[in-house]
């Protein structure tokens, strides 16, 4: 992509700026395949969408850039209805559960952002890994099995795949119900008990399940994270992602809708709420994690909480590698981007190319 391309991509996911000034108007001539390809593989189809539009922009570009982006817009619309549809089945479920637990990412971020433009494809739950067990006994009953869902049908995991995730993973095989609602075929629940890619002893969840609160997503009250743990663990799942050699082999560490998440969060909080964020963060000792996070976003969106970006620059004035590490549990190895560059990073081709070990 050229960087006209990488300008108007940028520009059409900054949903928080709300008018076009004339030079970005005269981007919207390189509405070509590749952004529109960026859009789409990045989650990011139905932002770009409501920004067009919202700017009264839409007849600037290509017909059928503005028809596949029109067409997702309104698939994400019918999903969403069939997501919160899930959201309020799950929590009905767990209506009646006597462990603290918590519903995270998209059952509460879907209903923040404007119609159409976050969709989520599962529902994530944080709980306590001493609760495993009761949670499985619930989503069993209720007809939910482990497994994945391959070429659209489902796959039942083995017992040594459904141990082998717990023992290593930090989270569980999936759950999965066929509901046959439109745009969701089926329904995933994915029970986290671990903020990293590995089992921790559960000191944070628990002190982060302490706060958990009921929040109102639409018609259904969902219970989830206090304001501030809920950005810190989309900072660490992020982070995770980001940083893990496993993800960055599947092209899944730097897609946009994440960073999109942060940077609404950011854009939406003042001074006193940033501080008490900080605050937060610090008593869980999550700095340079959340800073990490905070950084990649501001790399490619307009942040505009300039405290926030200050902070967050300030925790690696000594430690600026941290943001380049990436860690390869599986070879036991260390790895670090050659590229410093974040933004640039991002339109590698291959991001394992530029990555070289750290002995």
């Amino acid at each position: 992509m050229d960087k006209n391309e990488i300008a108007l991509l940028r520009r059409l996911c900054d949903f928080k700026k709300e008018r076009f000034i004339r030079q970005e108007t005269e981007l919207l001539e390189y509405a070509t395949p590749e952004v529109l390809g960026q859009l789409f593989f990045n989650r990011m189809q139905g932002v770009a969408y409501g920004v067009l539009k919202g700017a009264e922009q839409l007849n600037k570009v290509n017909r059928e850039f503005r028809n596949s982006l029109k067409t997702a817009y309104e698939q994400n619309i019918q999903k969403n209805k069939s997501f919160f549809k899930c959201v309020h089945y799950i929590t009905d479920l767990l209506s009646k559960c006597t462990f603290k637990y918590a519903l995270l990412k998209g059952a509460a971020l879907c209903e923040t952002y404007p119609a159409g433009y976050r969709t989520s494809n599962d529902i994530d739950i944080l709980i306590d890994a001493a609760d495993i067990p009761h949670i499985e006994e619930i989503l069993y009953s209720a007809g939910f099995r482990q497994g994945y869902i391959r070429n659209g049908e489902f796959a039942a995991a083995s017992r040594k795949m459904i141990i082998e995730s717990r023992l290593t993973r930090g989270e569980t095989v999936p759950f999965i119900k066929k509901i046959s609602l439109p745009g969701m075929e089926y329904l995933e629940a994915d029970i986290n008990f671990s903020l990293d890619y590995k089992p921790g002893d559960g000191t944070l969840i628990k002190k982060m399940l302490e706060d958990a609160a009921p929040l109102s997503a639409g018609e259904t009250k969902i219970n989830t994270l206090s304001g501030e743990d809920f950005f810190i663990h989309l900072c660490m799942h992020l982070y995770k992602e980001a940083t893990t050699f496993f993800w960055i082999t599947m092209k899944r560490d730097m897609t946009l809708y994440k960073y999109c998440d942060i940077y609404m969060f950011l854009n939406q909080m003042g001074r006193e709420e940033t501080d008490k964020l900080f605050k937060r963060i610090a008593e869980l000792g999550l700095e340079k994690i959340c800073a990490f996070a905070i950084l990649y976003t501001a790399s490619f969106f307009t942040i505009n909480n300039d405290l926030a970006v200050k902070k967050a620059k300030e925790i690696f004035v000594d430690d600026r590698d941290f943001l380049h590490t990436v860690a390869d549990p599986g070879q036991k190895r260390k790895l670090i981007y050659k590229n410093k560059n974040i933004a640039e990073r991002f339109f590698l081709d291959d991001r394992t190319k530029n990555l070289m070990e750290v002995h």
